[in-house]
C-alpha cells in the first residue's frame, strides 16, 4: 500500500542499528542484533541533534521546513522497532536480480540461511536466534548479498523538535504531539515501487555507500504482476558498499550486520516543517570475516 519509490524520491528505499547474523561458517548459526534510491539526507546532516540520543533535534518546525525545503521536506533516522520477518539470505557472486523485465535469479549465489516459516525480527537494537546456516559457502570472491523477507515492515519511532516530541500513531501518518506522548507500533505495506504498479527498483546508490535493488515477488519469488500478487520483498546489496566479501582457507566464521539506525525510518514533514509521516527506509548489510 505504500508508494515505496515515491517516498525515496521524496526522495528513497530503505539503512543503521543492526542485524548480526553471527553465522559461524562450520557450526553455522546465527544471531541478530542491532536500506536509500536517489537518497534523501540523514536527519542529523541537515538539522542540529541535540544529544547522542537519536532523533532529537534543535530546530523549531520554521527552521526545519528552511533546512529541508531542498529534500522535499524529507530526511531519514531511527526506527525504535524496525521488525521485519525474514525467509533466506544469501551471498553472491553476481547480481541476482536482472532482465528484462527484471527476476530474480539466485544461480550464482550461496544460501546462508532459510527459515520456510520466516523468522520475525526487530532490527532496532534488538537480539534474535535466527536458523542455523545451511553449510560453509565456497571459497569465492562474493560482491552480493540478498535477503527474502515478507513485505510488511512493523516500525515504531519518535522525532523531537525544539522540545516538541512527535510520536508515531497506530498508522505512520497518525502522528501525535501531545505532551508526554507516547510511540504506537505501525506496519507498512510495501506492495509498489511507483504510481500505479511497478515490482522493481534500482540499482541506486546509498547515501553511505553501496547500491541497493530491489523487486517484489509472490512467495514462489516470482516478479509479482500486481500489487495483490505480492507477498514478498527481495533486497540485494553490494557487499560492504562495494568492497566484495572474500571466503577463503583461512576464513573461519562470517559475521552480518542489517543496520537501521540512523538510516532506517524516514520522517516527511509538511511546508511549515511539523512532522506529517514516518515510514521505512533501506537497511544495509555489513559483514565482517574472522
Amino acid at each position: 500500500m505504500k508508494n515505496f519509490k515515491n517516498i525515496f524520491s521524496k526522495k528513497l528505499l530503505r539503512s543503521s542499528s543492526s542485524i548480526a547474523l553471527g553465522t559461524v561458517l562450520l557450526g553455522l548459526t546465527t544471531n541478530i542484533d542491532s536500506v536509500k534510491a536517489e537518497a534523501p539526507p540523514l536527519c542529523k546532516e541537515v538539522l542540529t541533534q541535540t544529544t547522542a540520543k537519536q532523533n532529537i533535534f534543535s530546530e523549531d518546525n520554521t527552521a526545519v521546513a528552511t533546512k529541508l525545503n531542498s529534500y522535499d521536506y524529507y530526511c531519514l533516522g531511527s526506527p525504535d522497532r524496525f521488525e521485519v520477518v525474514i525467509y533466506e539470505m544469501g551471498l553472491c557472486t553476481q547480481n541476482p536480480i536482472s532482465g528484462t523485465p527484471k527476476a530474480f535469479n539466485k544461480a550464482s549465489c550461496v544460501v546462508s540461511m532459510s527459515s520456510s516459516a520466516g523468522t520475525r525480527a526487530d532490527l532496532a537494537g534488538k537480539t534474535v536466534t535466527l536458523p542455523p546456516a545451511l553449510g560453509r559457502p565456497a571459497n569465492e570472491t562474493y560482491t552480493y548479498a540478498y535477503i527474502t523477507i515478507l513485505n510488511e515492515f512493523g516500525l515504531k519511532g519518535t522525532v523531537s523538535l525544539n522540545g516538541t516530541v512527535y510520536c508515531s500513531g497506530t498508522r505512520g501518518g497518525d502522528i501525535n504531539s501531545s505532551s508526554g506522548c507516547t510511540a504506537a507500533n505501525h506496519t507498512e505495506e510495501l506492495d509498489t515501487f511507483d504510481e500505479g504498479f511497478e515490482a522493481d527498483f534500482g540499482p541506486e546508490t546509498m547515501p553511505t555507500g553501496g547500491k541497493v535493488s530491489a523487486i517484489l515477488t509472490d512467495s514462489s519469488l516470482t516478479r509479482a504482476s500486481s500489487a495483490s500478487a505480492v507477498t514478498r520483498l527481495i533486497g540485494v546489496f553490494e557487499t560492504n558498499s562495494g568492497s566484495p566479501v572474500v571466503i577463503n582457507d583461512g576464513v573461519n566464521g562470517l559475521e552480518v550486520e542489517l543496520q537501521v539506525s540512523d538510516g532506517g525510518y524516514g520522517i516527511g514533514f509538511n511546508s511549515s516543517g511539523i512532522p506529517e509521516f514516518f515510514g521505512s527506509a533501506p537497511f544495509k548489510p555489513v559483514f565482517n570475516t574472522f
